[in-house]
């Protein structure tokens, strides 16, 4: 029988429960008793039929885990890896990527973040893994419970309540490249068991191990500082009130990116390559001299084939005043990423009246200024598209990216639970969520502040959903359950931007236009509805072994294609579904000192959101845009297995495998490289029976996901004397390589990482550690990008006339030359840590 009802109701919370089985674990070397609530109920971890990744409090402080990509090395069925600092994060579950997300406007990842149930939209890298009680990485389409943008899963990071006592713990520690960090939270009764809190606090510093060879300044810096405070009311034995606050500010130096430069491609060649660009033009002979007189210039390759190898000598970003063909200039007006950010949540749980019935409220805000600037070349190339007499110095160059956003959210969530004791139990809810965006540019005159809004390189948009939502278990025979869960929800999008004063797209905003200049008429608001199911039925057998089966559907959210969409007549692109199932077994042995999670699943990917290149209506010029003419599948599976033999130790190792594929789609880029530099001259979308080889991604693999990954965690800790116990922990993590595009040439390797802790504890709860991250000096990219390289020119030379594909005119491809820019990994990292637990 599953669980409908919530820890609120009983006598002590989930988290004390949960502390308490922990305890008894240790004792008797059994493995801890773990709740969740993947399914927006609480559940045992052992016992709930899905497909969740569980990394506990105790493997956070035990392992020192950070951060979200510490977090996906040691669960299973998910890849993390930051590509642009700590922004527009990227999470892959399964296998289900987008190469368009975060970096073209409004296509999203498929996976989302949850805090204590509630939907985050946006990044979360800045945190404090102190105050979590438990990461759940819920794998499959969840939408049909959680709601948008997971059709390929759910991140829900569950923070600690308040204890009835008085607890405190204070954690300081200090490693190389400048790194410092102190946490400190303090949580007890206000009024007795009635009203309780927990506040805390953590500031972090990292000062960079890389150079900028242009400036001779680090970059990669980055600095956190947060506050919180989380209170629950008891006012009755039926009743739980929990109001949590955070407010954190972020400041990162300069990304430590560097540019894998055109030069180096080795394959495809053809006319988009440095061999058919004029070298200096247009850009006022700006172009380096060496680069004009070494073999870079004459390459006729348009792609690199093969592995993308680490440059930490090649980081060369126009992010301060240097020596540029117009004299000193600074080419960027903001460098860096700043977030100032205000989350607020407040959920109730009220049984009503005692009968069972509870109903639950979940509400959250965030509120988030964002500052970002990049040199988005990722090169030391300083130049101007426009012709004529260099501008002047306050006007930033080509590809500098600096702007600043605000975010405001909203989310709305009411359920009404049955009784949890009964034989046939439901749920029904419903859900409301609306966000306000705006941007504007970040210029020289205006750094902080930014220009006006409504003034070129400004948006404002907006996001709304509504939905309701259901869930009918039912327990037909004894350890046999049937659940449906089913949702039909509403979205609409917003947006006005302006690219220029003659250059605009809007759809929804009407009411703007005017502030904006724009003086025609808006496209309707984009609107998406959908239902999705999702049905378990799930066995437990006398022995105590679970067996699940699911079946699921999920969407991603649809969007807009902005101005190139307008050309095109092809103004949205639409949402993205996966339609699948899994199969799953848990079993644990009789003395708990032993489990086993084995899940093989199978995914059927319709409407995959690729780029194509669209005939416009009038004809002429081709127009990239998004579009859903890609299918895909995902299938693979995913083991876990963990082991307490003894009380002073712990061990688990996760697998997993995903063979994620295109099953069709025509991707105009690949058409480029095979066809030897020439632009489609057909509807990507439909290609002719003689046009499909060259652009033909079927089988190919889906990008930034990889086939395999093997992570796991060992701890020892013996005691040595009565009040002192020595501690060690050892973690690691295996992960394959990872396409870089649909195209499947480029891939940056797969990567071994061994991180290790040795330490004291005394039985008073002090405990001193020296840790090393990173034991072995891996220095595999852990991501990359596809970009451009303009060192070599931007105007064609040596082109010759008269270009023909499958009987027909066809143009050359004049975009510039082909590039991947890529973050650089940490290395080899030692420090210290204290922690003290009152």
């Amino acid at each position: 029988m599953i669980l409908l009802g919530t820890a609120a109701l009983l006598p002590f919370s989930s988290l004390q429960a949960q502390e308490v089985a922990q305890e008894t674990a240790q004792a008797g070397g059994g493995l801890d008793e773990i709740i969740v609530t993947a399914r927006k109920v609480e559940e045992n971890l052992a016992t709930a039929p899905i497909a969740v990744s569980v990394v506990s409090d105790r493997s956070i402080a035990n392992l020192g885990l950070t951060s979200i990509d510490d977090f996906a090395r040691q669960a299973s069925g998910i890849s993390f890896s930051q590509a642009f600092g700590r922004s527009s994060d990227r999470p892959v579950i399964r296998g289900q990527s987008n190469v368009l997300a975060n970096v073209q406007f409004g296509v999203e990842t498929g996976a989302a973040y949850f805090v204590d149930g509630i939907y985050y939209q946006g990044d979360l890298q800045a945190f404090d893994p102190e105050q979590l009680a438990r990461v759940e990485i819920v794998k499959g389409p969840q939408s049909a419970l959680y709601g948008r943008n997971t059709y390929a899963g759910a991140i829900n990071f569950v923070t600690k309540d308040p204890t009835s006592t008085w607890t405190a713990n204070i954690r300081a520690s200090a490693a190389e490249y400048g790194e410092y960090v102190a946490s400190g939270s303090i949580s007890g009764p206000i009024l007795g068991d009635a009203l309780t809190f927990r506040a805390g606090g953590r500031y972090s510093e990292y000062g960079g191990q890389f150079t900028n060879q242009l400036t001779g300044k680090k970059v990669g810096q980055e600095q956190t500082k947060i506050g919180y405070l989380t209170i629950v009311a008891r006012p009755s034995d039926d009743i739980k009130i929990r109001l949590r606050g955070e407010y954190s500010e972020q400041e990162d130096g300069p990304l430590a990116l560097f540019l894998t430069g055109s030069a180096l491609n080795n394959c495809s060649p053809g006319f988009r390559s440095n061999a058919f660009r004029q070298v200096g033009a247009p850009f006022f002979n700006n172009v380096p001299a060496p680069f004009g007189n070494t073999i870079g210039a004459t390459n006729n390759n348009q792609y690199l084939c093969g592995a993308i190898t680490p440059q930490p000598d090649n980081i060369r970003l126009n992010s301060d005043p240097v020596q540029t063909p117009f004299g000193v200039r600074d080419g960027t007006a903001f460098d860096g990423i700043q977030n100032k950010q205000f989350n607020a949540s407040a959920i109730v749980d009220w049984d009503l009246g005692g009968s069972g019935f509870v109903l639950s409220s979940l509400t959250g805000y965030r509120k988030l200024l964002n500052r970002f600037g990049t040199d988005s070349d990722h090169s030391d190339a300083f130049f101007f598209f426009a012709g004529g007499p260099p501008p002047a110095a306050t006007v930033e160059p080509t590809f500098a990216n600096t702007n600043k956003k605000n975010f405001e959210d909203f989310s709305q969530e009411l359920r009404l639970a049955t009784p949890v004791n009964k034989p046939v139990r439901a749920m029904v809810g419903l859900y409301y969520y609306k966000q306000d965006f705006e941007t504007v540019d970040l210029t020289f005159a205006n750094p902080f502040d930014g220009e006006p809004l409504g003034s070129n390189l400004s948006q404002v948009a907006t996001i709304e959903n509504k939905a309701v939502f259901g869930l009918l278990a039912w327990d037909p025979l004894p350890g046999l359950t049937i659940q449906g869960e089913l949702r039909y929800q509403e979205e609409t999008k917003t947006l006005l931007d302006r690219a220029s004063a003659t250059s605009f797209f809007c759809a929804g905003e009407q009411a703007n236009a005017a502030q904006f200049g724009f003086a025609g008429t808006c496209l309707p608001k984009g609107k998406w509805t959908g239902t999705d199911p999702r049905i378990t039925i799930n066995y437990t057998t006398p022995g105590g072994t679970l067996l699940y089966a699911v079946y699921a559907r999920g969407r991603k959210p649809g969007g807009f294609n902005g101005t190139g969409g307008i050309t095109a007549n092809e103004p949205f692109y639409q949402e993205e579904l996966a339609e699948g199932g899994e199969i799953g077994i848990k079993w644990s042995s009789q003395d708990r000192k032993v489990s086993v999670n084995a899940t093989a699943y199978y995914n059927k990917l319709s409407g995959v959101q690729l780029t194509n290149s669209i005939i416009g209506t009038t004809g002429g010029a081709l127009t990239s845009i998004v579009t859903n003419t890609g299918d895909a599948r995902t299938q693979g599976f995913e083991l876990e297995l963990a082991a307490a033999p003894h009380p002073d130790i712990r061990a688990n190792i996760n697998i997993s495998y995903v063979d994620a594929k295109f099953t069709s789609g025509c991707d105009a880029d690949l058409f480029i490289l095979n066809s030897g530099g020439l632009r489609v001259n057909f509807d990507t979308r439909n290609p002719p029976a003689a046009a499909l080889p060259p652009c033909d991604i079927t089988g190919k693999q889906l990008p930034l996901g990889s086939s395999y990954q093997v992570n796991g965690s060992f701890s020892w800790e013996p005691a040595i004397t009565e009040t002192l116990r020595l501690t060690t922990n050892l973690n690691f993590s295996l992960e394959d390589k990872k396409y870089i595009q649909t195209d499947n040439f480029a891939f940056v390797p797969g990567a071994f990482l061994l991180n290790a802790r040795i330490g004291f504890r005394t039985a008073s709860g002090i405990q001193v550690v020296a840790f090393g991250r990173n034991l072995t000096n891996e220095d595999a990219v852990p991501l990359a990008t596809r970009w451009f390289d303009y060192r070599y020119g931007f105007a064609g030379r040596n082109i010759p006339a008269g270009q023909t594909f499958n009987g027909a005119p066809a143009a050359v491809e004049t975009g510039a030359p082909r590039a991947f820019f890529a973050p650089l990994r940490r290395g080899r990292t030692f420090g210290v840590e204290t922690i003290m637990r009152f």
